[in-house]
């Protein structure tokens, strides 16, 4: 038997319960259903993956409630969500809309560690000014060091020349 694992989808299902959660107190199957426009079956599906997996609790009509660990993972990936959102409209300068669409295709799947590069990385650039210049390039220094990198490839650098091309 297949080992039951939290799917990027999964990941999704979650933050949408604790969106409901925290707006109305409760989630229910059919305001999930309606939020992500799937059907009743497809949210009582993932849902029954939830209880499995111990992140949520969830009666046959009743109310999905996020268990502690469900609650803890969730808040943890809805701020990642809200900080790459935030970055793509503060720091790219990108409508609300779009910034959230694009945070929904990024967030979801990704590992502890890079959760926690995307934090310190947001952390620099949300209010960035001349102050943190120095932070900045002490940060790119040490991930280049982590790869074992001293100059950026050729390759990399020809992209950065293409720019007008893309546009």
């Amino acid at each position: 038997m297949a080992e039951k694992k939290l799917t990027p989808a999964l990941e999704n299902y979650l933050v949408t319960i604790y969106k409901l959660s925290k707006e109305n107190g409760v989630a229910r199957v059919s305001e999930v259903a309606r939020i992500k426009n799937v059907s009743y079956p497809s949210v009582t599906t993932s849902v029954k993956k939830l209880v499995d997996l111990g992140y949520v609790e969830h009666e046959r009509y009743g109310f999905i409630k996020l268990t502690r660990k469900g609650k803890r993972l969730a808040i943890t990936i809805y701020n990642g969500e809200l900080r790459v959102k935030y970055f793509f409209m503060y720091v790219i300068g990108f409508p609300e809309q779009r910034a959230q669409q694009i945070a929904e295709l990024m967030i979801y799947g990704l590992d502890s560690g890079t959760r926690k590069q995307l934090r310190r990385f947001y952390a620099l650039m949300i209010d960035f000014d001349e102050t943190k210049t120095e932070k900045l390039i002490n940060f790119l220094k040490e991930q280049r060091e982590k790869l074992g990198v001293k100059n950026i490839p050729k390759e990399a650098l020809r992209l950065k020349i293409r720019l007008k091309e893309d546009d």
